[in-house]
């Protein structure tokens, strides 16, 4: 009975802790990062700031956990579009249409992700933070990198691409293009008098031009 008791209590543990998580995002995403306090994720949590402890030291862990399950929700959904094709370019073109889809349908997501940049500009919060949150991007996969390999590597890519270089540029111009549409885009087509749709098919379309063979 033991294995099974110990079993039902990791899943209890597990389970408390995505429960923190999934409320804090709630609570961030719907006040923003500076405003959200430990008081505030107990009670809504509807637990002691004892039982907290036992899983976050910190307010800024637990915003860094958010960050973490989001990007590994987003680098879920890409994942299978990422294979998706018959060559390199072909993928990055499926990729690219995919993420334009996907940004509408997870606002909150991207919402979280620009609270989080702009929140930690200069620098993170503790070398230990730093580390881990480093950690865990060096240890997915990143799909532009792949794809610009491997379209350099299949001749369907100018093969003078330097992969890291570019595959980075366009992940920070789609994340910041993203950005700027999902949030703005309501504000900017009536400042600008363009569709935030044609902003975003634009943009795919250079990233496309650029590469290609």
């Amino acid at each position: 009975m033991e294995p099974k008791w110990r079993e039902q209590l990791e899943q209890h543990r597990n389970n408390r802790r995505m429960d923190i998580i999934q409320t804090a995002r709630r609570l961030f995403i719907a006040h923003g990062l500076s405003s959200v306090t430990l008081k505030d994720i107990v009670e809504e949590c509807g637990i002691s700031k004892v039982t907290l402890y036992k899983y976050f030291r910190s307010l800024e862990e637990i915003i860094f956990e958010v960050q973490i399950d989001l990007l590994r929700t987003w680098g879920e959904k890409v994942t299978i579009t990422a294979h998706q094709g018959g060559n390199g370019y072909e993928k990055l073109q499926s990729l690219l249409e995919e993420l334009i889809q996907i940004s509408k349908e997870n606002t909150d997501i991207i919402r979280f992700i620009a609270m989080f940049d702009t929140l930690y500009q200069e620098e993170y919060p503790t070398p230990e933070l730093e580390r881990k949150f480093r950690s865990f991007l060096r240890s997915v996969p990143h799909p532009f990198l792949s794809l610009i390999k491997e379209g350099t590597a299949d001749g369907s890519m100018r093969r003078d691409l330097d992969v890291k270089a570019v595959g980075y540029t366009i992940s920070n111009i789609v994340n910041a293009t993203q950005q700027r549409m999902m949030l703005r885009g309501k504000l900017l087509h009536l400042d600008q008098d363009v569709d935030p749709a044609i902003v975003l098919k634009n943009m795919a379309d250079m990233i496309l031009a650029f590469v290609k063979a």
